[in-house]
């Protein structure tokens, strides 16, 4: 049975047990009030466009954290639109490290209660990873869960009087005693930007809020919950970090970037203002992104091309005979061509690319592994597994590796825009500058980590991210973390591409 707001407190998680696998009870945390019969925002206007192909974040959904169906009540009831986000924190000791068992204890202790179902719409655990929360729906294999059916978000009960038309995202752990980390803090801005981009919420407006108990409130778009009830929710960390959250949320939504990132068997995964066209199913030896950011081409290693969303096909090099297979893909300046580009440096041309010449005759001490265009299109450079850099048309040659002694061999390449220089990163996340590329930070102590397969630069050339096999994501100087691929590919990744531009 639906439960209805009271001015009744009640005291949940007093109890909450965390799982077998936690060991140990929480503690009681500020409360948080029940389902709620409220009004909506009037028809308050969005701000923004509603973007519901803004990609989604990487989401642990019910099924993989363990939620007993059997133990959820019906009742469930859904709104359409939404006008705020509440941001909680649970309250529970920062010493748990089981959270999977957490979120099992949050949900048996409040269904064991009056609560139909977990309070909250998502969770974030400290280590950045999104959980689904309450139930919406049950979705068919390789749905979005997006917490939501038929177009409408399923109404939670996460804060007294304000669950109508709220989104209620939960932090595991207690923010009063010590500051989120900075993984949790952006997944939850992940989050945010994408439930924003989804319903057309401003994140730096204010929105009338009519309470189920009377008053009409000017609330801000996210908020705490402490602004919405006596509570010390979400933490005083977390509320003090409120205004730049909101600030990173709407620099994302208006920043138009974003980038995609490409697994070994053609899975396309989109993050950020990017669209997601989707992906093939065969093998994929890299990707490169429109200049426009609207769509992507995949190469094969027998040099096929398949062209995504605003991408157009200008041609391949499946049916031909090659010396050595593709490994490599780039776009021209305009995006009407592209350059393929070989294991021994053979370099073809598509559309409006041209040739300034290729090692495809040389002997060469190492494998090449792409081509970077410079910003002109008027020229490119292949680099090599040694680090060994070749510069063609207007590319110029600002120093390699190719006579240094590597601890791991160099994955990626990724030119400055202005380029004066480049980055090349290794295997084990060891980043070397060249020219006018300065050094923003390396992967190179980042412990039990996948090895390093790909890099991109920012749109201002201050900063880049680096991507590692298993989708995890590294991002240093001005570029930012828009999410990662952690648990999403089959096989592994195999390249990223698109177009970082600073919050």
């Amino acid at each position: 049975m639906l439960q209805s707001d009271s001015p009744r407190r009640i005291t949940r998680r007093t109890a909450l047990q965390l799982g077998a696998a936690a060991g140990a009870a929480a503690t009681a945390a500020p409360y948080l009030g029940r389902l709620g019969n409220v009004f909506g925002a009037d028809g308050a206007a969005h701000a923004l466009m509603p973007n519901p192909n803004w990609p989604a974040p990487s989401i642990i959904t019910r099924a993989q954290w363990g939620a007993n169906e059997a133990i959820r009540k019906g009742g469930q009831i859904y709104d359409s639109p939404v006008s705020h986000i509440i941001v909680h924190h649970t309250g529970t000791p920062n010493s748990v490290t089981d959270y999977v068992g957490l979120i099992r204890g949050i949900y048996s202790n409040e269904v064991a209660g009056e609560y139909i179902d977990i309070a909250y719409n998502w969770l974030i655990d400290p280590v950045g990873r999104i959980y689904e929360g309450r139930w919406a729906q049950d979705y068919a294999a390789g749905q979005v869960h997006t917490g939501e059916h038929n177009g409408a978000n399923v109404h939670g009960g996460h804060a007294i009087y304000h669950n109508t038309d709220t989104i209620g995202i939960a932090l595991m752990g207690n923010y009063d005693l010590i500051p989120p980390a900075a993984a949790m803090i952006n997944s939850l801005v992940n989050l945010i930007t994408w439930k924003c981009a989804r319903w057309g919420i401003d994140p730096n407006a204010r929105v009338l809020y009519h309470a189920s108990n009377g008053p009409t409130e000017n609330l801000q778009t996210i908020c705490g919950h402490r602004d919405t009830s006596a509570t010390a929710c979400p933490g005083a960390y977390v509320e003090n970090m409120l205004p730049a959250i909101r600030g990173q949320a709407a620099a994302r939504l208006s920043s138009g970037g974003g980038y995609w990132i490409a697994g070994a068997t053609g899975q396309v995964l989109a993050f950020g203002g990017v669209p997601a066209p989707g992906g093939v199913t065969t093998a994929i030896a890299g990707i490169g992104g429109t200049p426009s950011g609207n769509g992507y081409w995949l190469a094969a290693p027998d040099g096929a091309v398949f062209a995504k969303g605003g991408a157009q096909y200008h041609g391949g090099m499946n049916g031909h005979r090659l010396n050595q297979p593709i490994v490599g893909i780039q776009p021209t300046h305009s995006g009407n061509g592209y350059w393929l580009v070989a294991k021994d440096g053979g370099i073809f041309s598509f559309g409006d690319a041209k040739f300034f010449g290729s090692t495809g005759s040389k002997r060469l001490n190492a494998p090449m592994l792409g081509v970077c265009p410079t910003g002109t299109g008027r020229g490119y450079w292949l680099y090599a597994r040694d680090g060994g850099i070749f510069s063609f048309g207007d590319a110029r040659f600002h120093g390699s590796t190719g006579g240094m002694r590597l601890n791991q061999p160099i994955v990626s390449m990724a030119p400055r825009p202005q380029g004066d220089g480049y980055w090349l990163v290794a295997a084990d996340g060891g980043v070397f500058c060249f020219g006018n590329a300065r050094f923003r930070g390396s992967g190179a102590n980042t412990r039990n980590a996948a090895p390093c397969i790909g890099m991109l630069p920012s749109t201002t050339g201050n900063g880049y991210v680096i991507l590692r096999q298993d989708g995890m994501v590294q991002s240093f100087g001005d570029a930012p973390n828009l999410g990662d691929a952690r648990g999403l590919l089959a096989y592994g990744a195999v390249g990223i591409a698109g177009h970082l531009k600073p919050l």
